[in-house]
């Protein structure tokens, strides 16, 4: 299921989540300036209701590769308005834009990534 649609700025993604029970209208995958070891995410991401508000963090994202060779991030969202973390990938559509897909199971994420690649 596709939550969020986002756009890529240089090494930045901004865009929208909807449709897991609440809207975030402005998102932010902003890359970590000093990543050390592969357990630290290379993105951290942040929500705010708007450009003008405060943001808060909303997850983290891993940049990874698909069994197809395809790049794409790994992403896991948690907060306290969510039962449980949300796992998904961002992966780049044919028109350009990068779509979240989520899935309910804790699937890995290069089988999400793989399943959106065909859709």
């Amino acid at each position: 299921m596709i939550i969020g649609k986002f756009t890529q700025q240089d090494a930045v993604y901004a865009g929208i989540i909807y449709g897991i029970g609440f809207n975030i209208p402005y998102v932010v995958f902003s890359p970590v300036p000093a990543k050390h070891g592969d357990s630290q995410p290379d993105f951290v991401v942040f929500g705010a209701p708007s450009e003008e508000d405060g943001e808060f963090e909303l997850g983290a994202a891993w940049a990874k590769t698909s069994k197809a060779g395809k790049p794409y991030l790994s992403v896991k969202l948690d907060g306290p308005a969510l039962v449980a973390p949300i796992h998904g990938a961002l992966t780049k559509q044919q028109d350009g834009s990068h779509a979240l897909v989520w899935n309910r199971k804790e699937a890995k994420a290069d089988e999400l990534a793989e399943a959106d690649a065909a859709a």
